[in-house]
């Protein structure tokens, strides 16, 4: 009997607000709204209590799918959590880039000097060359993907050696050993959880059958009765017995920056000056540009992994390519410091307080920000904010994130928190809003 209760398709089309999607499509979204109703009647038959209530709410859910299909995506937003490198927020911020290139045709694949055919991947492989030291360079979806290509093309079939204290799981749930696994590649832990020393790798080492692998644990710090083999001793190893180093590098960072508070991160040139074969590491981490995966290291190597079927199904396409060679040029050009996680790692915040008018129930507070992204953990650097109090925590929180930029914080005790160093110039017009608001 409850089922009764549902309009006609043709009652909804008739009736609900499409925003200018297509006719021939907007049957499927009623439809797909109808179907959700028919189950959750079938399973709570008394959830409406009149045809006009269940139509009335059909209604709404159909305005509210057209409304969330036509939703530009991703959306701004005003991170205000004190985390540099946020994951759920598109981690590094990007630096304003004229993409009109490649809205037209380019010479993706075509050498201007030679008038022939190339590859997409020249441009960039000069860059990282010139800024890490390295032989070779190519750069893929995400650093997962690097180190996928690198075990695929130079472990496959072999046994790879690693710690046991490195078989980490990196963000989404995904662990190094299943990265290995569908490389082809054969696992073969050594040493112990807290305790990993050079005879592990030697005791077990074959040459030419084995690869030897170094995962830098950037997401976690162990501390106490602990011991690692350094990369530099691990390469050492590797020349000795003709085997190659894999080093996962993680972050991204490619020089000694200036913020003191990073001062124990691995950059990817001392990975290379530390013997290395091939280093990988992330490009929207540290690096502080789009999303991709970096590889440089030996060229003969590099070059091998351009020849593997698996590198088509892995690289970058020209947008990202344009993004990645845009940030790499800063770097060579000697302008780092325009990059936005670098203009607000080293920004001097107290002149910020200028820029806001705060309300009744808001104060600046001192505040301890974090680089975030699985990157130099457990490591936290000053910063300033705003406290802001007065009623609920969730009511505050929740009214700042739904606003149409929404400015996202966090709750700490009784009061609401917006951490302002990893505010983009723009935001502060936006926060001024939501304060005059309050």
């Amino acid at each position: 009997m409850s089922l009764k209760l549902l309009p006609p398709a043709h009652e909804i089309l008739a009736a609900a607000d499409f925003c200018g999607i297509a006719e021939e499509y907007r049957t499927r979204i009623v439809r797909n709204v109808l179907s959700r109703f028919r189950a959750q009647l079938a399973k709570e038959p008394r959830a409406y209590r009149d045809r006009a209530t269940v139509t009335s709410a059909i209604l709404g859910e159909v305005n509210h799918e057209v409304r969330k299909l036509l939703t530009p995506f991703p959306q701004r937003v005003i991170n205000g959590t004190g985390i540099l490198v946020h994951t759920n927020l598109g981690r590094a911020p990007l630096t304003a880039v004229d993409l009109t290139t490649v809205s037209h045709y380019s010479n993706l694949e075509w050498d201007t000097d030679t008038q022939k055919r190339s590859s997409r991947d020249r441009h960039l492989d000069g860059l990282l060359r010139l800024l890490t030291g390295a032989e070779a360079a190519l750069a893929v979806n995400n650093c997962a993907s690097a180190l996928l290509l690198a075990l695929h093309t130079i472990a496959r079939d072999r046994e790879v050696l690693v710690s046991r204290s490195e078989l980490v799981e990196i963000g989404g749930g995904f662990r190094v050993p299943e990265i290995m696994e569908v490389s082809g590649c054969r696992l073969v832990e050594v040493g112990t959880t807290n305790k990993t020393r050079l005879e592990d790798y030697a005791k077990k080492l074959k040459s030419k059958q084995t690869v030897l692998l170094k995962v830098h644990q950037s997401n976690f710090v162990q501390q106490g009765f602990v011991e690692s083999v350094g990369l530099s001793e691990l390469a050492q190893l590797g020349r000795k017995r003709g085997v190659p180093l894999v080093y996962d590098n993680g972050s991204g960072l490619l020089s000694r920056p200036e913020p003191a508070f990073l001062e124990s991160e691995p950059t990817v040139e001392q990975g290379l000056k530390d013997g290395a074969s091939v280093v990988v590491c992330s490009a929207d981490k540290l690096l502080g540009s789009v999303q991709a995966g970096i590889l440089v290291g030996k060229a003969s190597l590099v070059e091998r992994m351009k020849k593997n079927p698996l590198y088509r199904a892995l690289r970058l396409d020209k947008v990202r390519l344009a993004l990645l060679h845009h940030t790499l040029t800063l770097y060579a050009t000697g302008r780092e410091n325009t990059i936005p996680i670098w203009q607000m790692a080293t920004a001097k915040l107290e002149h910020w307080r200028e820029k806001l008018r705060l309300p009744p129930g808001v104060e600046w507070v001192t505040l301890k920000a974090q680089t975030g992204g699985g990157s130099n953990p457990e490591r936290s650097f000053d910063s300033l904010g705003l406290r802001i109090s007065g009623r609920s925590a969730q009511e505050i929180k929740t009214g700042f994130a739904s606003r149409p930029v929404p400015s996202l914080g966090y709750i700490h005790g009784n009061a609401f928190y917006l951490d302002v160093r990893t505010l983009l110039p723009d935001d502060f017009i936006e926060l001024q809003r939501a304060l005059d608001d309050l």
